[in-house]
């Protein structure tokens, strides 16, 4: 249902796009406008990120990304992640491809690719629907914490999200 593809500089105009969407925007608090500084490094191999486009019928509907929480260990502290594990991140791009089962799928996909280590994921609480998806790929909430990351301080409670492999 979902094939992904690494994420290209041809990718990144529409990247921008989707972070302009107010249904992303609300979640991802992405400045649009620094999409290309903030993706390129991952493109070029400077940042050990994996970022991928979610394709379906061969039409880019999402992003997906995979991370050794080692490679942010301040963060990973703050929540309290233990060490060797791995996060993702992801989204849907346009609102026409939501509650279609698409986050589920993507998550289903991207865990097809990450390491076989223990994964953890912080949404926010409030987002609901990523809460959903996780749950619904087997994840199970371990705790919500106010978030302490000093880059950012808009976030509500974030919901923190294991799955054990």
């Amino acid at each position: 249902m979902i094939d992904l593809r690494p994420l290209t500089e041809a990718n990144l105009d529409k990247v921008q796009d989707w972070m302009r969407a107010p249904h992303v925007a609300r979640w991802w608090h992405e400045d649009p406008d620094s999409v290309r500084d903030r993706y390129l490094p991952a493109i070029e191999g400077s940042d050990p990120t994996v970022t991928l486009v979610a394709v379906q019928d061969r039409e880019p509907v999402g992003l997906g990304q995979w991370y050794q929480w080692d490679d942010n260990p301040a963060d990973r502290d703050v929540y309290g992640i233990p060490a060797g594990t791995v996060g993702i991140d992801y989204l849907i791009g346009h609102p026409r491809h939501c509650e279609r089962g698409l986050g589920t799928a993507l998550v289903a996909a991207l865990l097809e690719v990450t390491p076989q280590v223990s994964i953890w994921v912080t949404p926010e609480e409030a987002n609901v629907p990523s809460c959903r998806v996780l749950e619904k790929n087997g994840f199970e909430l371990m705790a919500v914490k106010q978030c302490q990351i000093p880059e950012e301080p808009w976030a509500g409670p974030t919901a923190l999200y294991r799955l054990q492999r």
